[in-house]
């Protein structure tokens, strides 16, 4: 880094210009700031400048134009363009005109640094030949350089691109790193990849996903013994061999150099992962653009790792407010703790048979134990009552379905989840509680529900009642069908044997 180096930062974005003069200026660059295009164009023709980095929407002259101007003025001048969001098109566009780099917000200063420092270093490179070529020799590079810079960019715009796409969907854990190593060995054309991950307790490093080195997956190493790896995790930065001899692949061969590029996965302050790329096809080296597009990746499979924790944590926090609430419904009512359990094993059964979605099944497991979780709400001597209700009652009963579904709305739940506790008592012909949705209306998951629970209830004993055969219940089921049930359910239901004669030895409960 040379004192002399001159940057001229234009941004109309008071805190991002503020924030890349600081740290430039702390990294031993002379920064010229300006918030106006035009002001910018005439600091350019006062000073000698040796990079430009430009935000690309502004108001009055945008970054595209003033890149046109600057290349007008002087077509060697390094620009990096910064922007809000992703656009190939966009991109390509700029690129055409001369932009040498881009930074997409928000942005890590340690990508600004790298960007800058490999941006200036190609500017020096084109001032070199410059200055040993004739005019005519230079005319022929430069348009060589541009031709292959250009091919070049657009290559790292696909793959950014490529990076985005692939890490934008939802991912296990698992998934995701096998993910990750898949597109680095890609992009970087290496023959091996791999992800490290760090036990700081035993202070070992272990291989946890793999290409072209599945053999020692799940191997431990020491860190200390692991080289280039042990030093991303102590160090925080990535490391770089052009001619390692002794990969940790363990299928190097000792008359042949290997490249090995390793990048931190930085989570916080820490290095939770290190992503290892080694023998790039054809015993290439490792350019400054595979590190770019590698500290890229790693960028953004730390958000992504971070999102995944946030949503682990929720789900476990889910789990336990559901936990508690079958519990209050358990202390509430004997015949409704027993009846939620095997209404869900009965309704599983049956959406297995219908050959449902793991959504379906999954959603069933979940919230079918809490179906009449809004009962916590109803008075004890409605819920409770020995006798048959009256119609004020049964009114009031019929609302545990939308207290229910109130009481889970904190919890975010899936729209199948919740379905079934507010749907659950919908009838196929509209009549049904409390939506009145009709027919193929009401969510599969809430049709197949009604049909386990109208068997159980009818096959239970009640205060006000004894539990039906297994016959007659059948035989009501078909009476129901096309009514208050969806026949098509009812059929596999009896069809498949779902509640066998055996099943009513609950009767007593």
């Amino acid at each position: 880094m040379e004192p002399q180096t001159n940057i001229l930062v234009i941004d109309d974005d008071t805190p991002v210009r503020t924030l890349l003069d600081e740290f430039l200026s702390d990294n031993g660059y002379n920064v010229i700031a300006s918030d106006n295009p035009h002001t910018a164009l005439e600091k350019l023709r006062e000073k000698t400048i040796d990079l430009i980095i430009t935000d690309l929407m502004m108001p009055g002259m945008n970054g595209m134009d003033l890149l046109k101007a600057v290349r007008i003025y002087d077509p060697d001048i390094p620009v990096i363009m910064i922007t809000a969001y992703h656009s190939i098109e966009t991109a390509v566009k700029a690129t055409k005109e001369g932009a040498s780099e881009f930074i997409n917000k928000p942005f890590s200063l340690e990508q600004v640094k790298f960007v800058v420092r490999k941006s200036i270093e190609e500017g020096n490179l084109r001032k070199q030949n410059k200055r040993r070529h004739s005019d005519r020799t230079r005319e022929i590079d430069t348009v060589g350089f541009m031709t292959q810079n250009l091919q070049e960019k657009i290559k790292e715009l696909s793959a950014l691109y490529t990076i985005s796409e692939a890490l934008h969907y939802p991912l296990t854990m698992s998934d995701l790193f096998e993910k990750v190593i898949e597109i680095a060995a890609s992009i970087t054309e290496s023959e091996k990849s791999g992800l490290w991950l760090l036990d700081r307790e035993n202070n070992r490093v272990a291989l946890r996903a793999a290409k072209g080195m599945e053999k020692i997956i799940g191997k431990e190493y020491p860190v200390e013994k692991t080289d280039m790896i042990g030093r991303v995790f102590t160090e925080k930065r990535y490391s770089l061999s052009q001619d390692n001899k002794n990969c940790i692949c363990e299928t190097s061969r000792m008359d042949f150099k290997h490249p090995f590029l390793v990048i931190p996965i930085i989570i916080g302050k820490e290095v939770f992962a290190a992503l290892h790329l080694c023998q790039k096809i054809g015993g290439c080296h490792y350019t400054t653009n595979d590190i770019s597009l590698m500290t890229s990746l790693a960028e953004k499979t730390s958000v992504r790792l971070e999102n995944l924790a946030l949503y682990e944590q929720l789900i476990d926090n889910t789990m336990h407010s559901i936990t508690s609430l079958i519990k209050a419904i358990d202390a509430r009512d004997n015949y409704t703790m027993n009846h939620c359990k095997r209404v869900t094993m009965y309704a599983i059964k049956l959406a297995r048979h219908l050959e449902c979605s793991n959504e379906t099944l999954d959603a069933l497991q979940l919230a079918g134990p809490l179906h009449d979780v809004g009962k916590i709400g109803i008075r004890d001597d409605i819920l409770l009552k020995q006798g048959i209700l009256e119609q004020k009652e049964r009114d009031i009963m019929k609302t545990h379905t939308a207290i229910g579904d109130d009481i889970l709305l904190p919890l975010n739940l899936g729209p199948f989840d919740r379905s079934i506790v507010r749907n659950h008592h919908e009838r196929f012909d509209g009549n049904g509680y409390p939506d009145m949705l009709k027919g193929d209306n009401i969510p599969l998951v809430a049709r197949i529900f009604s049909v386990a629970d109208a068997y159980d209830a009818m096959t239970t004993n009640r205060p006000y009642r004894f539990a039906m055969s297994h016959a007659n219940a059948v035989s009501e089921l078909l009476r129901c069908r096309g009514a208050q049930l969806d026949g098509d359910v009812v059929d596999v239901f009896i069809k498949h044997g779902i509640c066998k004669e055996k099943d009513d030895g609950h009767k007593g409960i």
